[in-house]
């Protein structure tokens, strides 16, 4: 993929539409300084967003990561790869995020129940963060089994 070329296809895309930035931003729940950092080659959409900006343009995925209009039709089971690519991709950014919260949140529940016992004051602040821990684990485990 070619930054250059990814966002010089993005902004001819974004004008042959008579689109402004901010209406691209909008659409896809950016700012309008994520859209010209595209377009000026500066930095890639996140994965999360590619499938509904090519969308959102009218492309197919692999002439957004190609960078330009692909005049042959793409395979059908090509583009559905590239699909799948992408919703594997924003599934494990996703788990990566869970898991750090996780780490984060049991984390903060030890250190306030090591304060408590070794300064001997117990406070409620830790007994919540235990709380919303076994919470968020039966709450997980519910919406996985169903």
């Amino acid at each position: 993929m070619n930054a250059q070329k990814t966002g010089g296809l993005i902004a001819a895309i974004r004008k042959e539409q008579n689109r402004t930035q901010q209406d691209l931003a909008n659409e896809l729940g950016v700012s309008n300084a994520a859209i010209s950092k595209w377009e000026r080659g500066i930095g890639f959409p996140d994965v999360s967003l590619v499938e509904p900006l090519a969308i959102s343009l009218g492309i197919t995925i692999a002439e957004l990561f190609k960078g330009e209009r692909i005049d042959d039709s793409i395979d059908n089971e090509y583009e559905s790869l590239l699909a799948d690519v992408v919703k594997v991709s924003v599934n494990e950014i996703s788990k990566k995020k869970k898991i750090t919260n996780w780490i984060i949140a049991i984390t903060v529940a030890v250190l306030y129940l090591l304060i408590s016992v070794i300064s001997h004051r117990w406070e409620i602040t830790w007994i919540i963060w235990i709380v919303y821990c076994f919470y968020r684990i039966f709450t997980e485990y519910i919406y996985k089994k169903y």
